[in-house]
């Protein structure tokens, strides 16, 4: 059964919402081992241990190895409560009424480990789960989960990089990624338009509790959107200094005489500053970073504006030609900022795109979709896959 989007994965159906096995089954079919979707769902800690197992490669497991993957950091996690809620915990081994991450290889203290024994799963010997990596691997959240596990190790940034290193869908691997980090806190931090998981776990607070769906709702969507960062360092985003002297060839295949210029997301305003050499009359930057644009000279044809792009202050039809180049993707409603530059551009507009590692990935054909909704493309060029040029005329 393919996998389905995420929208779809987690719609409710008129059922229980936060049932998790339910989704699963939607997702894979009937799998074998329904209670195993339950227990993921609501972060049983005796999941940790027998995920701990395949992720590892382990056929013996104990809490130490748990220790290693989950904790060492100040980063939060989460852990089942009561029913359909789970609790916020600290990212360390503890007891659960202090609040932190449990962890016992004891079917008394951890009744599911019972249910894995019943199945065959794994048996428990002098404090040691001792687990058949061929039952557990057969349970496809299991093998998805360890498959997106070993990826993420190469493969940091965007999570749709992670998804097509795993070959993926990036729902499934966003639920995969949002599993391991609600289980395993010192793994790696998931970050979204500059908000992490941690800073939602944050917000509810270590002690409260959430209902599991709603948590998993936050996870997963803030995943799909996000980047992966081993060790949990905040991503920065970074300019590079040779953007100050970059004139792209396929600027030149304008003709900028007695024209105004807009470039929309100017970064150090080199591209439309070329354009005065060109012909041009006058050139407007536009960008949300005021320091870069204070890097610019201020000159009697070049005005600096501290905008948004999507909201432009200009007038409809202001510019003759627009600059829009490797802005798209970095936006968190693109399309608005397309309409923007399309109410804005009179003659033509200088597009690109650029798949860097901090912004969402766009294909050459969701590229030309865009570029066609302004005029005709009158030039496209592709540079590999990482980036994508072209000139629209209206």
């Amino acid at each position: 059964m393919p996998p389905r989007p995420a929208k779809e994965i987690f719609a409710t159906s008129g059922k229980e919402p936060w049932d998790i096995s339910t989704i699963l089954t939607l997702w894979y079919g009937d799998p074998q081992y329904g209670s195993f979707g339950k227990d993921l769902a609501r972060v049983v800690s005796a999941v940790r241990l027998l995920l701990a197992a395949a992720l590892l490669d382990k056929g013996e497991v104990t809490c130490a190895d748990v220790e290693r993957l989950c904790c060492g950091g100040r980063r939060l996690g989460v852990n089942y409560w009561v029913g359909d809620v789970v609790a916020v915990v600290e990212g360390r081994l503890g007891v659960l009424r202090k609040f932190s991450i449990p962890c016992a290889v004891d079917v008394r203290r951890m009744p599911p480990l019972a249910r894995y024994v019943k199945w065959g799963l794994a048996r428990i010997d002098s404090g040691r789960l001792v687990v058949d990596l061929e039952k557990v691997l057969a349970i496809p959240i299991v093998a998805l989960i360890r498959r997106v596990f070993k990826s993420a190790s190469s493969c940091q940034g965007p999570v749709w990089r992670v998804a097509s290193c795993a070959k993926a869908d990036i729902a499934e691997a966003a639920f995969a990624l949002a599993a391991l980090r609600l289980l395993y806190p010192g793994l790696f931090e998931i970050y979204g338009d500059d908000r992490s998981l941690n800073d939602v776990l944050t917000e509810i607070g270590v002690g409260n509790v959430v209902r599991a769906y709603d948590l998993w709702d936050k996870a997963v969507g803030l995943t799909l959107q996000g980047y992966l960062v081993s060790g949990g360092a905040r991503p920065r985003t970074v300019r590079a200094r040779s953007a100050k002297y970059s004139i792209p060839p396929i600027l030149a295949e304008i003709d900028y005489t007695d024209a105004v210029v807009a470039d929309v997301g100017s970064g150090f305003g080199t591209k439309g500053a070329a354009t005065l050499r060109w012909g041009a009359r006058y050139a407007v930057l536009v960008d949300v970073d005021e320091s870069v644009l204070r890097e610019r000279g201020n000159g009697l044809k070049i005005d600096k504006v501290v905008a948004d792009a999507h909201m432009l202050p200009l007038r409809d039809r202001a510019a003759d030609v627009v600059i829009f180049w490797n802005v798209y993707n970095f936006l968190q409603m693109p399309r608005l900022a397309v309409e923007e530059v399309g109410r804005v551009a009179r003659r033509a507009v200088v597009f690109s795109v650029y798949n860097a590692a901090s912004g969402r990935f766009v294909d050459f054909w969701e590229f030309l979709e865009v570029a066609r909704r302004w005029g005709r493309v009158a030039t496209a060029k592709r540079l590999g896959s990482s980036q994508f040029q072209a000139v629209v005329l209206r």
